[in-house]
């Protein structure tokens, strides 16, 4: 099979599988895009490749969390959305110690279709539109819409004098900007090195085996690790005390979370009730919240794998029973939405700085930036090995969009499956522009399409 990339963007093929060993074959493409000073997407000068692999903060860190991850999922039944950078405080929020920052994803105001006068090898373009448009998109539809609590740094201080742990909030100024990596949220990890004394009250169960001391090494900075526990729900958060490193190490003091929802936000207790395994599942799913990647580890996310057990590492299968491809979604559940077309704008308040381009106050004093996604469309033109397959078109899926505003960069991932029983000959990549669409429309159509987006 012979795959051609006629666009200017980096892309790959390479070959999938289902649940039931059914071959597929995979096209990804990610499109660079930087915006004008009205927010619509216009293609950078360079354009990054695909991801290959998670892309931690610190890769010296093997707990340092991902911002994004690999593009070689074979399929994500929903689009991500994910949020990389800052949030800052607007101005009438900086001497407090708390504001709010959002994300809004919303379709055109409405959506005018083309009508044609004949048919064309692009026929399937306008009824893709079509499709989408009347069975799946409505005018200003809100896709998503969240919003999380920013805090200012803060810190339980253990001022106890008796031998048992009494922890006061101690709370800094909010700082110019804060980070949106993983570790503002909440989650982390306990360890204990090897010599301790703290280790001799641990039962050995709960210690990790002496002979296998050495091969544990998350980090250059950490010496030899006799004792470690990990939040399950984000590893690389902040504010995490294990219940057997709480109650043995006694910290004298627990950074806190910054990234919250609005109605739940970290205190004393919270941090107690973890430290004593007494927080209810629920409160815990929630505690964890950003806008940017979920961990593997969550346990909604594991809940996905599958069965892995004896059966399946002795087994030839790809894929665990019962695994979902919904886990290669790797956003949190509330920056998930179904495919998007491209033509969608995206609102992001007090997620950039308010000098950035594109960038407006409004009437309350937050900074607000609005991101119009291109009228792309991208589309793998398809030739068989079987004479009675007829050549055809396919369109690819935005399944990925990564924004990064303190870089003034949007990332767009597009996939596309052909299966194995078409005998692809070649696979041939296309994308069509908003201009192209235009000039197509004029040739073919009566009725040029048009899509109204509330342009500030």
């Amino acid at each position: 099979m012979k795959f051609t990339n006629t666009t200017i963007h980096p892309a790959l093929a390479f070959e999938g599988s289902d649940q039931l060993k059914q071959k597929f074959y995979v096209v990804v493409m990610r499109q660079t895009h930087t915006w004008n000073e009205q927010g619509l997407l216009v293609l950078a000068d360079e354009q990054d490749p695909p991801c290959m692999k998670d892309q931690l903060i610190d890769p010296d860190d093997l707990m340092s969390g991902a911002t994004e991850e690999s593009d070689l999922a074979r399929y994500k039944p929903k689009c991500d959305v994910i949020i990389k950078g800052h949030a800052y405080p607007p101005k009438h929020r900086q001497n407090q110690d708390s504001f709010t920052a959002s994300i809004k994803l919303q379709t055109p105001d409405y959506v005018t279709l083309a009508q044609p006068v004949a048919a064309s090898k692009y026929a399937f373009v306008a009824q893709s539109i079509k499709n989408k448009a009347q069975d799946h998109y409505k005018a200003g539809q809100v896709l998503i819409d969240k919003t999380l609590t920013i805090l200012s740094p803060r810190y339980l201080l253990n001022d106890s004098i008796t031998g048992n742990a009494h922890y006061k909030m101690h709370i800094d100024p909010m700082p110019s900007k804060v980070s949106l990596d993983p570790s503002s949220s909440f989650g982390g990890y306990s360890l204990i090195e090897e010599g301790h004394s703290a280790l001799k009250y641990i039962n050995k169960d709960e210690l990790i085996p002496e002979q296998e001391h050495d091969s544990i090494k998350l980090n250059p900075y950490h010496g030899t690790i006799a004792y470690l526990q990990a939040d399950g729900f984000n590893p690389a958060g902040t504010g995490y005390s294990a219940p057997i490193y709480h109650k043995y190490m006694q910290p004298p003091r627990i950074k806190l979370s910054q990234i919250h929802y609005p109605d739940l936000l970290i205190s004393e207790s919270i941090v107690n009730q973890v430290a004593r395994g007494k927080l209810d599942y629920d409160r815990y799913n929630r505690l964890v919240a950003g806008f940017g990647v979920r961990a593997k580890s969550h346990p909604e996310r594991v809940k996905l794998v599958g069965e892995v057990d004896k059966d399946f590492a002795n087994s030839e299968d790809i894929y665990p029973q019962g695994f979902d491809f919904a886990y290669w979604n790797s956003a949190y559940l509330n920056q998930q939405t179904e495919f998007l077309t491209g033509n969608e704008w995206l609102t992001l308040t007090n997620l950039c700085a308010p000098d950035a381009i594109a960038a407006t106050i409004n009437n309350k004093g937050d900074t607000v930036l609005r991101l119009y996604l291109p009228e792309t469309i991208a589309y793998l033109a398809l030739t068989s090995k079987d004479p009675q397959m007829i050549a055809t078109e396919l369109p690819m899926r935005l399944d990925t969009v990564i924004v990064s505003p303190d870089r003034q960069k949007v990332n767009l991932v597009w996939r596309g499956l052909v299966i194995e029983d078409y005998q692809p000959d070649e696979i041939t990549l296309k994308v069509m522009s908003r201009d192209e669409q235009t000039k197509l429309n004029e040739q073919y159509y009566t009725q040029t399409s048009q899509i109204v987006r509330p342009l500030a």
